[in-house]
């Protein structure tokens, strides 16, 4: 009884000091620890069974503090957030529209409000990519043929719009290399090409036209330093993902990825050499790719009902990477990536559905924040706090 009542003392103490739920489930190994954390049930977690686990081993960890904070409606018109960037340091994150014609959203972080509105005169912004330094964005339209708008950041207007080849359609994923000055976007055609971008004069320099059924470039991630940009393809079974030299702008070779069709969103930590592509399954999986020899290393099947993942953003520092569903309402899930495991997962309020778009702010390590862009009517910015504690309070056995 002394030992039930020490352990209640605690959780009561953690619900205190943290205002988070505790996981009952979860409790104290024969070491003394007990690991505190929230779940994405919030209060439902102390209906939990109290199920002491076995072992001397402590208990797994789950996240605490990673929580839905608030939502932000954008203006009637300002429809489903198709793709976004952010510029951390002046405190603004943009989000392109999928409309007719397409117009960015700023929005300011400091306060989470929307700052304003710009319309761009192209349908549909599906690709987005960003030049902090030089203080532009630019965005991918969904035409036939595709353009490419400029805005400039510091005064938030469209600085010039360049209109791509015919055949050159429908953009659908974006990088950036900064350092050499050119920017890649991927078209969503059959086979899919990636048009270089030479930003210093904007304009178009090449077009690489990839291999038959490496179809529809619906994400990309680049690493620059070693200079390779990966492009996923949406084809039929096995899905793809590309590789492409940047160097003298040729096709390297390909991945098949098993089953997947759609490889919808990706995130990359060049330091540790890994890439993380989603799956396009249902229940979906997230592959993690080794950039050194491009192999696919391993895959995580996530959880039933966590389904196409569509959007995706990466905490290098932290170690954590942050997939959105397109489900209604959307999900995101966690996964830490020292052991490739699903760390968790939230489920956002009824309307916000399908996120489709999503950028991180990890200016300050210790309190990254997440922002997730809806497929709604009109859309909306979900912020999330993106930071996973582990918090272990002591428990005393006598």
């Amino acid at each position: 009884m002394k030992r039930f009542v020490t352990a209640m003392c605690v959780i009561l103490l953690a619900l205190i000091l943290t205002g988070n739920a505790i996981d009952l489930s979860a409790a104290a190994s024969p070491t003394g620890y007990h690991a505190l954390a929230s779940r994405d049930v919030g209060l439902d977690a102390l209906r939990q069974p109290f199920a002491p686990p076995l072992g001397n081993s402590s208990p797994p960890l789950k996240p605490l503090g990673f929580s839905e904070v608030n939502s932000l409606t954008l203006n009637p018109g300002e429809n489903n957030l198709n793709t976004a960037v952010i510029d951390a340091a002046n405190g603004f994150a943009y989000f392109g529209t999928g409309t007719m014609p397409g117009s960015v959203v700023q929005v300011r972080l400091s306060n989470f409000t929307r700052a304003g509105v710009l319309n761009v005169g192209v349908p549909g912004l599906n690709a987005a990519t960003i030049d902090t330094t030089n203080g532009f964005a630019y965005f991918g339209s969904t035409a036939f043929p595709a353009n490419v708008v400029k805005v400039r950041l510091s005064n938030f207007t469209l600085d010039n719009t360049l209109t791509l080849n015919t055949g050159e359609d429908a953009l659908r994923s974006a990088v950036i290399d900064t350092v050499n000055g050119f920017a890649y976007f991927g078209t969503f055609t059959s086979p899919g090409k990636v048009v270089k971008v030479r930003l210093s004069d904007f304009t178009r320099v090449d077009a690489l036209t990839l291999n038959t059924g490496e179809d529809r470039l619906v994400s990309a991630v680049i690493d620059s330093a070693n200079g390779f940009a990966y492009f996923g393809a949406f084809s039929a079974p096995p899905g793809k993902i590309v590789r492409v030299r940047l160097s003298n702008f040729t096709r390297v070779d390909a991945l098949d990825v098993s089953d997947n069709t759609n490889v919808a969103c990706a995130v990359i930590d060049p330091a540790a050499g890994f890439a993380y592509f989603c799956g396009g399954s249902t229940p979906d999986r997230v592959l993690k790719v080794r950039l050194s020899d491009f192999s696919l290393v391993s895959t995580l099947t996530l959880n039933a009902g966590e389904n196409t993942l569509k959007s995706a953003v990466i905490d290098t520092a932290n170690g954590f990477a942050y997939f959105g569903t397109d489900t209604q309402p959307g999900k995101v899930v966690v996964v830490r990536l020292s052991d490739f495991t699903r760390w968790g997962a939230i489920t956002l309020n009824p309307g916000e559905n399908s996120l489709l778009s999503a950028v991180i702010d990890t200016s300050n390590a210790s309190a990254p924040i997440a922002y997730f862009g809806t497929d709604t009517s009109p859309g909306i910015v979900v912020k999330i706090d993106a930071k996973i504690s582990q918090l272990y309070l002591p428990l005393v056995i006598r």
